[in-house]
């Protein structure tokens, strides 16, 4: 069985660190790859204002973390060069297919990962599916913003599969 890792991408800085969201994504996703044999990882993120404002992908930001905690440079997939999570789902598919791989492991945020499921079991209907959620350790005010926002891009991206697009 061919297996990938899937780490949804999330905002870093004008430098290109990784912020605690896209922080507790990696090290969820490296405690994962440590317990599956023969995994491959496939990053996602590219540019967005709401995320990745630097002149190279957010996606490469996390290789050279996950690198940086020992992860060897053949574990990679290529980055899925996305700017939201519809595009996550969509990127990664071909890069998927290309490498014979139907078994993933997603990993995103707790506050994240109702969506994120939703999306790519729709892109990926064929695919199996995993998931690790990351804790997200910030205030409980900002967290609830980010669950609200959740809530209305589920109800927006259903409306988008109901009619027709994957």
């Amino acid at each position: 069985m061919r297996h990938a890792i899937i780490i949804l991408g999330s905002p870093n800085d004008r430098h290109g660190n990784l912020l605690p969201i896209a922080v507790s994504r990696a090290d969820a996703a490296l405690a994962e790859f440590k317990k599956i044999n023969q995994s491959k990882l496939l990053c996602t993120g590219g540019f967005g204002e709401h995320f990745n404002r630097t002149t190279r992908p957010h996606g490469k930001y996390l290789q050279e973390y996950l690198m940086s905690k020992g992860v060897s440079s053949s574990s990679f997939l290529e980055i899925a060069l996305s700017a939201f999570t519809i595009e996550d789902a969509t990127l990664s598919k071909p890069i998927l297919e290309q490498h014979s791989i139907t078994h993933c492991t997603l990993v995103t945020s707790d506050f994240h990962m109702a969506r994120a499921k939703l999306i790519f079991q729709q892109v990926m209907p064929n695919f199996n599916f995993d998931t690790v959620m990351a804790k997200t350790n910030i205030d409980d005010q900002a967290y609830q913003r980010l669950v609200n926002h959740e809530k209305t891009a589920i109800k927006r991206d259903l409306a988008y599969f109901k009619a027709g697009n994957t």
